[in-house]
């Protein structure tokens, strides 16, 4: 988490660089998320549509996220960790989806993870949340669709530290 001293503008595209390791299992499935916090710590959203009845309300709570903006987010596979050299930028990692490349045990491997796109004004006091997890943390886009359950097992590691400094880029604009 992180505290914004000063008026902070994102803009662009967040990207997530993990160096991670499944022990007990070859594959993992990651999902990460941006969310805008409060001075208190409660998540900040905003309804995409102007309909905030109690319907949308129960819709969006525990489940679509097309009506309500929840936070920037991305997930990956890791055996589709594979770039696309000629796609890929420094902002934005671009997967050539062209192979499968399943974990070794001990195998330490780096991904990218893009996020989506974000236009968030961040004040004084404000705060960034990034979230690693092994599930989809926002429900379904629409209601009435069956939430994706990733093929995971074993003991997802993320490693953050030394030659394996694991990171988010966030898209900060100067002025």
């Amino acid at each position: 988490m992180t505290r914004f001293e000063q008026e902070t503008v994102l803009v662009g595209y967040p990207k997530a660089h993990l160096w991670v390791e499944a022990r007990g299992a070859d594959d993992m499935d990651l999902f990460v998320l941006v969310q805008k916090l409060d001075a208190y710590g409660t998540p900040l959203q905003a309804f995409t549509v102007p309909n905030q009845s109690a319907v949308a309300h129960d819709l969006t709570d525990h489940g679509a996220t097309i009506l309500r903006y929840k936070g920037s987010d991305g997930r990956l596979r890791v055996s589709a960790r594979r770039l696309d050299e000629t796609l890929s930028t420094e902002d934005v990692p671009a997967h050539s989806f062209d192979r499968v490349e399943k974990l070794s045990a001990g195998e330490i491997v780096a991904i990218e993870i893009d996020l989506f796109p974000i236009g968030l004004a961040f004040h004084p006091g404000e705060q960034l949340r990034f979230v690693i997890s092994s599930r989809n943390l926002l429900g379904t886009l629409m209601p009435a669709i069956r939430e994706y359950t990733g093929a995971n097992s074993g003991t997802h590691v993320i490693h953050t530290g030394g030659q394996h400094a694991s990171y988010l880029q966030l898209p900060v604009q100067t002025r």
